[in-house]
């Protein structure tokens, strides 16, 4: 009796333990992946935080998580570094600088159209006055500086001799502009949109009608490292999806979305919604399919200006199967 109650709590506690184990690798089996998106506080990065504050980062097949950045710089290093696992959104230029550095990481869908602006103080008229000015960047590898040294040359200005351009954080910007310390800035809304408000500056000019290489097309990605892409292709998917979606409904309710982006921006609603629709077509959240080609133009002119010093594979840097799967599931014409 005494050998046969032995063994039976033996293959209880024997019973409990595989029972718990199974328990256990069956919830990690199933658990959601997280995937960690980097942003500034722009409006560059509305759609993925409209994604997150919809679902609360809740989605089907992974979890979604926001994680803010003060700076470019910053967010590039978190990348390649591996802390996250990507950027919604990121600068294509820097996209473009990491994946040069070797660190394994695509473009998987654009996250705005236009919605970039250059802002002066109000005694400067046109582009003579800018010589001997100092006009603020959010960095040297953006489609911002790329914009500025095209806008200058073409006026006979030397971007280099003729301007300043310090790096700045777009969030330090409008105090510097209002300080006197700086004559301008070139970054993406809602700061032109601010400063207006505030009466600070005024616009110079605005993306949507400026063309330069990756000025208004191509300047901010949802970026993504290549092994949390080949890992799960279907959170990938699905978060290509949902931008989608957003963007739609953005530009269907703009004012609803500046409320949404009210906390993570740290603006008042008026003055994002301001920077989506006045005047028509500031920012564009439509047609956000990766084209190759656009890539390619704006990566000839960083190597021209010499802020990448080699090139990048773009047929493997854009990744369009997500972006192409999306608009054929959501019933929208690729564009052409």
């Amino acid at each position: 009796m005494r050998f046969s109650s032995r063994f039976t709590k033996i293959a209880a506690y024997a019973f409990v333990v595989v029972a718990l184990l199974t328990a256990c690798s069956a919830r990690a089996s199933t658990e959601k992946p997280v995937m960690r998106i980097g942003y500034l506080p722009i409006t560059h990065a509305a759609l993925p935080l409209i994604v997150y504050t919809q679902t609360q980062g809740q989605m089907d097949t992974f979890q979604l998580e926001m994680i803010r950045f003060s700076s470019w710089p910053e967010m590039a290093e978190a990348i390649q570094a591996g802390k996250i696992d990507g950027g919604g959104s990121i600068l294509s230029s820097l996209a473009l600088k990491i994946a040069s550095n070797g660190v394994p990481f695509q473009s998987v869908l654009m996250t705005v159209r236009d919605g970039n602006v250059m802002v002066v103080s109000q005694q400067i008229d046109s582009a003579d006055d800018l010589r001997g000015k100092t006009i603020a960047i959010p960095s040297r590898f953006s489609s911002h500086y790329v914009a500025l040294h095209q806008y200058l040359t073409e006026h006979g200005i030397d971007p280099v001799t003729d301007v300043q351009t310090p790096e700045m954080a777009p969030s330090d910007m409008l105090q510097a502009l209002a300080s006197g310390s700086i004559d301008g800035f070139i970054v993406a809304e809602p700061f032109g949109s601010l400063a207006e408000t505030l009466q600070i500056g005024k616009i110079f000019f605005l993306s949507k009608d400026y063309d330069a290489p990756g000025f208004r097309e191509d300047e901010c990605i949802i970026g993504i490292r290549s092994e949390f892409i080949e890992r799960h292709p279907e959170a990938v998917q699905e978060f290509v999806e949902r931008l989608i979606q957003a963007g739609i409904w953005t530009e269907e309710n703009p004012r609803d979305a500046a409320e949404l982006l009210q906390p993570y921006l740290g603006q008042q609603a008026d003055v994002i919604a301001r920077s989506f629709i006045e005047p028509s077509g500031r920012t564009s959240f439509i047609d956000l399919y990766p084209r190759r080609e656009e890539y390619v133009a704006f990566q000839d002119y960083l190597l021209k200006l010499k802020l990448i010093d080699r090139r990048v594979d773009i047929e493997h840097f854009v990744e369009e199967r997500f972006a192409e799967q999306a608009y054929q599931k959501l019933g929208l014409k690729k564009p052409e």
